[in-house]
């Protein structure tokens, strides 16, 4: 099955058609969405300025990525399944947007980054092999998530 068969089959599932005859579906489906984003971005942001020292410089950073992990993982969960269903309401138009694709593509590795780096933060304190890999760590996932937030945005105007 091909990405382009796999998204028409998704545009004529019940969930689209419901989606599609919706007056508020997408809204609040968004709503969900979005909140989740911010919650989502502002623990990966202290996350990431603890590394950076700039947050909370005098806890380890292995306590933040623990104290964080229900809230990162929590939201992820629900930014998918918002994902997945607003993508059901739009999925040809997602399939043909060159910013849609722009965001899956910086999205996995921004995604593999970050879980790399909690994990590693969460299970062994001190885990970075020197404070400059764990700064470049931060900037490449802040760079990386800001990119997905960017392509993200230009899904609705491209």
């Amino acid at each position: 099955m091909s990405i382009l068969s796999l998204f028409q089959w998704y545009d004529h599932t019940g969930l689209a058609d419901w989606m599609h005859r919706s007056a508020w579906g997408f809204a609040v489906v968004e709503m969900f969405h979005l909140i989740a984003l911010a919650l989502f971005g502002g623990a990966v942001l202290m996350l990431n300025l603890r590394l950076l020292g700039i947050f909370l410089p005098g806890r380890p950073a292995g306590q933040i990525a623990r104290d964080l992990a229900p809230l990162i993982f929590g939201t992820l969960v629900v930014l998918a399944i918002t994902g997945v269903l607003m993508i059901s309401e739009e999925a040809m138009k997602c399939y043909h947007n060159t910013a849609f694709r722009w965001k899956m593509l910086l999205f996995l590795p921004a995604l593999l980054l970050s879980v790399g780096m909690h994990r590693r933060l969460a299970t062994s304190p001190g885990s970075f092999a020197s404070e400059s890999t764990a700064r470049f760590a931060a900037v490449l996932s802040l760079t990386l998530w800001f990119s997905v937030g960017v392509a993200g945005r230009a899904v609705g105007y491209l």
